[in-house]
C-alpha cells in the first residue's frame, strides 16, 4: 500500500508541475554539509546519493555540487539541465518518428524530475523551471566572479518504460544526463545556454568534474557505467574524475564477461546474448591496443560495454558503450564491430579531448567515423578497408543534401539520417583526402596532437584541428581542410566506379 501511495503522490507531483509551469521551492536539504574529497579542487565537484525504487519506477537523488562561478560577473542564479523532464510531453520527444516506436516501445506515459529541495551554501534558495518545456531550472544564489559556492538538491526522477537515454526496459536501467548540471555559461551573453536533447549525437554541455556516487539497488541489480565501480557493503560506490557526462546503466539478467589489453586496460561486456563474448570482446581488445599504438594511453582504465534496451545501435559515454541487443545477435558482427571502434575512438576524440558536442559535434564524430574505419583497417587490411567504404560512403557522396548543411553545420540543425549522410560519412571522407594528402602516418600523428592539446583541460575548436595537423610537418593545412570541408558535396556531379 505505501509504495501504491507514493505512486499516486509522485503522479499527483508531475501533474501539478505540468499544469503549474515554474515551481518556487524553499525547503531543507536531506544532505550533509562535507564537500567531496575525490579529484582535483578546481574542478566542480558532485556527491550524489541514490536510491532506485522498482516498484515506483523512480530514483530517489539527493545531490550536492561544488560549483565555481566561470564568468567575473556576481552570478545571481545558475541554470542547471533538467533534461529527464524531455519526457513529460510528448510533444517534447527528441526521437525521429520513424524510431518512435522502437524508442518507446510500451507507449508514452509521463516521466521527469519532480524537484523537492534546493539549497545554496546551506541555505534554502527559490528555484523555478523555464521555458515551455522546462528543460532547465533556475536556482537563486549570491555567487562572486571566480568564487565557489555548494549547490544541494532533492528529487526524485521519474522513468518512463522505453529504450530512450533515460528510461527502463527489460534489460536495463538507462541514465544519462540524468543529474542536475550547470548549463554552460556565456561570458558574451552574460546567461547560461542549456543545449536542447539530440538523438542523432552526444549534446549535453557541462565542464569537467569529479563524481562520487553512492548507489542502491535491489538484490540481484548490477551497475556499469562511467568511473571506478565498487560495491560497498548494502550499496554501490562510483568514482570519477575529470568526466563531462557521467552514464549508468544497471540491470540484473546480464552476465560479465572480462579481459585485458596488453597495457591493462580492463574491458567488461555486459550481456545476456549467448555465443557473442569472444568476438565481441576480441574486436574492443584489438580496437583499444591500436588506439593506443596510434594515440597514447586509454582514456580509462575499465570500458563496459554493455547490451541496452536503447535500440539505435552503440551509444558511448566516458568509460562505457550501450549496444542494442539487435547489434548482438547473429548476423550484425559488422555493424557491432563498427559501433564499438566508434565508440573507442571517441574515448579519444570528443570524451577526452573535448569539443562543444553540438555547434562542433563533427570534430568528434567526423573524426571517430574515419578512426573506425581505420581500426577495421589495420584488422582487416587494406582491401576490406576499400570495400567497406565503397559500401558506406558512396551512396552518401552522391546524394544532394537538402538545406545546405555542411559537416561543420551546429548538429541540432540535422534531423538523424541527415547526420549520418553528413557528418559521419562526408566527414569521414573529409579525413580520408587529408590522408590522402598527408599520408597515413602524418594523419595518425596529427590526430595524437589533437588529442594531447584536448587532454590540457582547453575546449577544442575547428583550428585546433589545423594547428594539430601544421605541427606535424611545419605546413599549412588550413585551405586544404577548407576546401575539403566546403566542396566534398562536389563528389554528387561525379560518376564513381570504385573510391580510393
Amino acid at each position: 500500500m505505501r509504495n501504491k501511495k507514493l505512486i499516486r503522490i509522485l503522479a499527483i507531483v508531475l501533474a501539478v508541475l505540468l499544469a503549474g509551469g515554474v515551481v518556487v521551492g524553499a525547503l531543507v536539504s536531506a544532505l550533509g554539509e562535507e564537500p567531496t574529497k575525490v579529484g582535483s579542487s578546481t574542478r566542480d565537484q558532485y556527491t550524489i546519493s541514490m536510491e532506485y525504487l522498482p516498484d515506483e519506477q523512480a530514483l530517489h537523488i539527493t545531490q550536492r555540487l561544488i560549483y565555481t562561478n566561470p564568468s567575473p560577473r556576481r552570478l545571481d542564479a545558475v541554470v542547471f539541465y533538467a533534461a529527464g523532464n524531455m519526457f513529460r510531453r510528448e510533444s517534447a520527444l527528441m526521437y525521429e518518428p520513424e524510431d518512435l516506436e522502437a524508442v518507446f516501445f510500451a507507449g508514452y506515459a509521463p516521466a521527469g524530475v519532480d524537484l523537492r529541495q534546493a539549497r545554496f551554501n546551506g541555505e534554502p534558495t527559490d528555484y523555478g523551471f523555464q521555458g515551455e518545456e522546462e528543460l532547465a531550472v533556475r536556482v537563486d544564489c549570491a555567487l562572486e566572479g571566480g568564487a565557489t559556492g555548494a549547490f544541494e538538491f532533492d528529487y526524485y526522477l521519474l522513468l518512463m518504460t522505453c529504450g530512450a537515454f533515460q528510461g527502463v526496459g527489460g534489460t536495463d536501467v538507462r541514465l544519462s544526463a540524468f543529474y542536475l548540471a550547470p548549463a554552460p555559461y556565456s561570458a558574451p551573453y552574460g546567461e547560461f545556454i542549456p543545449k536542447r536533447p539530440l538523438a542523432h549525437t552526444r549534446w549535453l554541455d557541462t565542464d569537467a568534474a569529479d563524481f562520487d556516487v553512492t548507489l542502491t539497488l535491489p538484490e540481484g541489480y548490477v551497475p556499469a557505467g562511467t568511473g571506478r565501480i565498487d560495491r560497498d557493503g548494502t550499496a554501490w560506490r562510483i568514482v570519477a574524475e575529470n568526466a563531462r557526462d557521467f552514464a549508468l546503466s544497471f540491470g540484473r539478467r546480464w552476465r560479465a564477461y572480462e579481459r585485458e589489453t596488453a597495457s591493462g586496460v580492463r574491458i567488461r561486456l555486459l550481456t545476456n546474448v549467448r555465443g557473442t563474448a569472444g568476438r565481441t570482446l576480441d574486436i574492443a581488445v584489438s580496437a583499444v591496443e591500436q588506439c593506443e599504438a596510434w594515440f597514447g594511453d586509454f582514456p580509462v582504465e575499465t570500458l563496459d560495454i554493455v547490451q541496452s534496451d536503447y535500440p539505435l545501435g552503440a551509444l558511448p559515454f566516458t568509460g562505457a558503450i550501450w549496444v542494442s541487443d539487435a547489434l548482438l545477435r547473429p548476423g550484425n558482427a559488422a555493424a557491432l564491430a563498427q559501433g564499438l571502434r566508434f565508440g573507442i575512438a571517441q574515448q579519444y576524440f570528443g570524451l577526452s579531448a573535448w569539443v562543444e558536442p553540438s555547434a562542433d559535434a563533427w570534430l568528434s564524430d567526423s573524426v571517430s567515423a574515419y578512426v573506425a574505419w581505420l581500426l577495421l583497417e589495420a584488422r582487416e587490411g587494406h582491401s576490406a578497408f576499400l570495400e567497406a567504404i565503397n559500401r558506406d560512403w558512396v551512396s552518401a557522396l552522391q546524394q544532394t543534401v537538402p538545406g545546405g548543411l555542411r559537416m561543420t553545420s551546429d548538429a541540432a540543425l540535422f534531423n538523424a539520417r541527415e547526420y549520418d549522410l553528413v557528418v559521419l560519412k562526408r566527414g569521414a571522407v573529409v579525413l580520408h583526402e587529408l590522408r590522402e594528402a598527408m599520408g597515413l602516418e602524418g594523419l595518425l600523428a596529427g590526430l595524437k596532437n589533437f588529442h594531447e592539446m584536448g587532454r590540457m583541460g582547453k575546449t577544442l575548436a575547428e583550428m585546433d584541428l589545423v594547428a594539430a595537423m601544421d605541427a606535424v610537418d611545419g605546413g599549412s593545412w588550413e585551405a586544404f581542410l577548407t576546401d575539403w570541408v566546403f566542396n566534398v558535396g562536389d563528389y554528387a556531379n561525379q560518376m564513381i566506379d570504385w573510391f580510393e
